[in-house]
């Protein structure tokens, strides 16, 4: 071929467009040999991209407790019921021990004598830590008194904690943490507010002369006496007060029997606490 024939072909080559489509891009734009596509490598993974294995994180655990705890419907009798996956699952475990099944008898033996070995030491353990507590802050603030000293005093109070060694029981007759001692602090002025009222109206009533006024202080009079008697109906014994200027008209409240009566009587509730 002839240098003319093959600056011809050249030339017609360049004027013809390249063929443009799937895995073939225009020619300005392709890849030049010995030119990377890629400059500048390829990039570093993250340190962060693969979790690390935290022995702390169980989420297994999390599954197991999810199903066991999932609602599932039995039928009881003619009708269905929901309960938790492991509370329908024991049901059937004691269901078939007293048909007579021995491997389910044992089963279910050994988990109630494991649960009350649990709940005994645990209650051993609540025990023995509230002896200590008492003995500590009982002389405490024994010291306190001795010296004068002027501090808010523990919670809950020793002469709360009621220690019963005979059955290995503890129990608390006051607030056990300083947001209960706010509930009954809050409680104790709502009853001394109530005790003030009490006395207002008694006295109102005693001394009024006309009819309507001295019905209204009558009614002002049980509202809070009312009021008075519910807030010590709930208290333990060793917290109970008794008020002065009592009422014992018709209507009146009688003290340690006004919460049940509050209790049992809807009309009664919807005067207290509204609609």
């Amino acid at each position: 071929m002839s240098g003319e024939d093959r600056d011809s072909k050249t030339l017609s080559t360049a004027l013809v467009p390249a063929t443009v489509g799937y895995c073939q891009p225009p020619v300005e734009h392709r890849f030049q040999k010995g030119q990377s596509g890629n400059p500048r490598g390829r990039p570093k993974k993250s340190r962060q991209s693969k979790p690390s294995f935290n022995p702390s994180h169980q989420p297994t655990d999390g599954l197991v407790l999810e199903e066991a705890y999932r609602l599932v419907s039995i039928r009881e009798g003619d009708r269905m019921i929901e309960l938790p996956a492991i509370q329908a699952s024991t049901r059937a475990l004691a269901i078939s021990a007293m048909k007579g099944s021995r491997l389910a008898q044992k089963q279910l033996a050994d988990m109630v004598r494991a649960i009350e070995a649990k709940r005994h030491e645990g209650q051993l353990q609540l025990l023995d830590t509230m002896i200590e507590y008492k003995r500590r802050w009982t002389a405490e603030l024994k010291r306190r008194r001795q010296f004068n000293i002027d501090e808010p005093d523990p919670v809950p109070h020793p002469d709360h904690v009621i220690l019963n060694l005979r059955k290995g029981t503890v129990d608390i007759e006051g607030p056990a943490d300083d947001q209960e001692k706010e509930f009954w602090d809050h409680r104790f002025a709502r009853m001394d507010d109530a005790q003030e009222s009490v006395t207002y109206f008694a006295s109102k009533y005693r001394r009024c002369r006309d009819d309507r006024l001295k019905a209204q202080y009558l009614e002002e009079w049980h509202f809070e006496q009312r009021m008075f008697d519910l807030l010590n109906d709930s208290l333990p014994e060793r917290h109970k007060r008794r008020l002065t200027d009592r009422s014992y008209a018709e209507g009146a409240s009688r003290q340690g029997k006004t919460l049940e009566e509050f209790r049992r009587n809807k009309a009664m509730r919807k005067d207290f606490v509204g609609d």
